[in-house]
């Protein structure tokens, strides 16, 4: 599980780099909004794409029979689906300043 980790790590970080240039080239200066936005955007989107590549085929692919898994598999579900809407939750005033920002 480690390389997974990892792996979301780097994925986190790019992505934190490239939303940052882009918030930047956009004249987007908010600091504390900017930062959320960059922090959890980037982490919602890694954890979507993990869903969406590893979590959901890996439950779609266990037969019945393999309970245990299933549960692991369910739970891990679960558990980036909580960090996800947290991630949410956190950005989402931040966006809309973002928003309020690009349509003046």
């Amino acid at each position: 599980m480690t390389n997974t980790n990892d792996e979301e790590g780097k994925l986190i970080l790019d992505l934190q780099d490239r939303i940052a240039s882009k918030l930047n080239d956009l004249g987007y200066a908010n600091d504390e909004s900017a930062g959320d936005i960059i922090h959890h955007l980037a982490e919602v989107a890694v954890l979507g794409n993990k869903l969406f590549r590893i979590s959901v085929p890996r439950f779609l692919a266990l037969t019945k029979d393999r309970t245990a898994e299933l549960a692991d598999v369910a739970a891990e579900l679960q558990h980036d689906l909580w960090e996800m809407r947290e991630a949410i939750a956190e950005m989402e005033p931040q966006l809309v300043n973002l928003v309020n920002f690009l349509n003046p």
